[in-house]
């Protein structure tokens, strides 16, 4: 028999016809299979065989495919229960045979064919089907060739023993089920459909969504989820009324579905949360930016025109992944920065996300009670001027310690902004910093101390006054204090940033972009800005390596920014060939740990040693 028409038989054949690969993977599928569980081929191949098993039926599916190591023939047909696309299920018998790995691809290991009929016209009690055998036994034919020996069906069993759910139904709970009255069993459908499916816009609930992400991370294949709710619903809701949000939610519903493939799945977790789990894709990030920009479109609801904002965060399977909840973690994390970072937006994971969503709610509380109790610290990292020869500046860091260690600033200055405690930490650090500095910054008017500050900062219109108060009651020269903020600040539309910073500037007050580079900002724009300085960011100055690169963009920005009558401080220094290359292209300031770690104020002295050392190791090309 010619290999296409087999394969025509196969296609057209009245049973549903599947073959499960050794990871459990759907590798192939006809359309009486298509037809019979209500889903597409495109959403079932590559899939996990558990997606069309009945919890209840699973256990029992496992123990048959043990029991082909001991008997490789086509299993005699067996009573079951399958789930459909709508999250029915329906009786089925299905006839199960191993096949071996073809000759051209011995790696791929052994299969299992499958031939499923739908039973439901039959109680569950009677006999085989005449005929369920030799379908299974003509799939192993026409794709492998029929029945392995007994050494590579006892591998692929214990495969499918992993998979194999821990608290699956008792074979008992099984047969009283087979006896229930069919009168029942259209109502119990309909109970089962309702527990996996969300009511109001039909899509898979959380329950439904945790299954497929546990089953899609037992493949190889790439696997993101996306996890995203609509900013300020409560209000929307409130506006709104009831019944227009739940327009809203059906159409954002619609929307997600529109902008993902036919076998990933969209979710509504829980009132505006929603879930999209992406599987063997292979830019995620294009299909988060395709979300947002379709959400951002307007509708009309109850109506009213909305155009609803909506954060969320993106998270992807990596070797470390566990679990599906860990992934989910992820993507709450990243969701949450959004945010913090102002909303409307979407995040990719990263894992100091993580950490601060980890101890969100115990690190709030202790945050709190540090700011109260004055336990917020500050570190002083120095910054050389290799034209001078000499430390010019100290850039302070907020510290806490906690439980005996310091907690790190991106972790605990995100719980800070979320939290509304950044304006007093702010504060707390500008004073302690003026005070500890001051009697180092009266050896020289030259000498400044730099201190970060958040965008949520400058939301309060008297933060300028404040800055300029702290100095005073601390008796430092506004001359002598430059502020760091990062490009997004100069550019947030929802506060007087430039106002506030231009009045700064007029009392003496110097003003720095912090990691430069990596945001939006040209170097034309920074003509507009109210700005003294700009400090490379440490991801440019991690290119340079050996010292012997060429990285014509440092010599742009360096001679722009001067152009500007600007300086340049490059940040994130460790070695002394990229210390010597910037220098050679005329960074006025170097900062890193080549010269030292942000220590103490009581370490201003060995700290000031460390730096000065270390650059004269530079200039001697040690």
């Amino acid at each position: 028999m010619e290999a296409g028409f087999a394969q025509q038989l196969l296609e057209y054949s009245p049973d549903a016809l599947l073959l499960v690969s050794r990871d459990g993977s759907i590798s192939f599928l006809n359309t009486a299979a298509e037809r019979l569980f209500g889903y597409s081929r495109a959403q079932l191949l590559g899939a996990d065989h558990s997606l069309l098993l009945a919890e209840s039926s699973r256990e029992k599916f496992h123990g048959v495919l043990a029991g082909l190591a001991a008997a490789p023939s086509p299993h005699a047909p067996f009573a079951g229960s399958g789930r459909r696309a709508d999250g029915t299920e329906l009786q089925v018998e299905i006839t199960c045979s191993l096949v071996p790995a073809p000759a051209a691809a011995p790696d791929t290991g052994t299969s299992v064919a499958l031939a499923v009929r739908d039973a439901g016209h039959r109680n569950a009690g009677t006999g085989p089907v005449a005929g369920a055998t030799h379908s299974s036994a003509a799939l192993s034919s026409a794709v492998g060739g029929g029945a392995t020996h007994g050494s590579a069906g006892s591998s692929l069993s214990g495969d499918f023993r992993r998979r194999t759910p821990s608290a699956a139904g008792a074979p008992g709970a099984a047969r009283a089920a087979g006896a229930a009255p069919a009168a029942f069993a259209g109502h119990d459908d309909e109970l089962k459909a309702g527990s996996l499916r969300d009511p109001l816009t039909a899509l898979p609930n959380g329950p439904f969504f945790n299954e497929r992400l546990a089953a899609a991370l037992r493949r190889p294949d790439p696997v993101d989820v996306l996890l995203l709710d609509i900013d300020d619903f409560k209000h929307l809701n409130d506006m709104l009324g009831r019944s227009a949000a739940d327009e809203l939610l059906v159409e954002v519903a619609s929307r997600l579905r529109n902008c993902v493939r036919p076998h990933d799945t969209v979710a509504r977790l829980d009132g505006d949360e929603f879930a999209v789990l992406l599987t063997e894709c292979l830019n995620a990030d294009a299909v988060a930016k395709r979300i947002t920009e379709a959400l951002h479109q307007p509708l009309r609801v109850g109506g009213t025109m909305v155009r609803p904002g909506v954060s969320m965060g993106l998270a992807s399977k990596s070797a470390q992944t566990l679990d599906g909840a860990e992934l989910l973690r992820q993507a709450d994390a990243a969701m949450t920065a959004v945010k913090a970072a102002g909303k409307d937006n979407w995040l990719r994971f990263r894992p100091e996300m993580l950490n601060t969503a980890a101890h969100k709610a115990d690190g709030e509380t202790g945050l709190r009670r540090a700011v109260e109790l004055g336990q917020i610290s500050v570190h002083y990292q120095p910054v050389v001027s290799p034209g001078i020869g000499s430390v010019v500046q100290f850039e302070a860091f907020a510290r806490w310690e906690r439980h005996g260690r310091l907690v790190p600033p991106n972790q605990f200055l995100p719980v800070a902004e979320q939290s509304g405690l950044i304006r007093e930490i702010g504060d707390e650090v500008l004073r302690r910093a003026c005070a500890e500095i001051r009697p180092w910054l009266a050896g020289d008017a030259a000498y400044s101390v730099a201190v970060n500050v958040s965008g949520l900062q400058f939301q309060h219109r008297d933060f300028a006054t404040d800055v300029l108060a702290i100095a005073a009651s601390t008796g430092v020269d506004p001359h002598q204090l430059t502020l760091e903020l990062t490009e997004s600040v100069f550019f947030d539309a929802s506060s007087d940033v430039l106002g506030q910073l231009r009045h700064l500037r007029e009392a003496g007050v110097r003003i720095a972009m912090d990691d430069f580079g990596t945001g939006y900002s040209t170097l034309g724009r920074l003509r507009e800005l109210p700005l003294d300085m700009v400090k490379i960011d440490r991801s440019f100055v991690a290119m340079i390596k050996t010292g012997q690169e060429q990285l014509p963009f440092f010599g742009t920005m360096v001679n722009a920014a001067h152009a500007l009558g600007l300086k340049v401080t490059a940040e994130g220094i460790e070695t002394p060939a990229q210390a010597k290359y910037l220098m050679d292209r005329g960074c006025d300031s170097l900062q890193g740990y080549l010269f030292a770690k942000p220590a103490p104020a009581s370490d201003l002295a060995g700290t000031m040693e460390s730096a000065l050392t270390a650059l004269d190791k530079v200039d001697a090309g040690q």
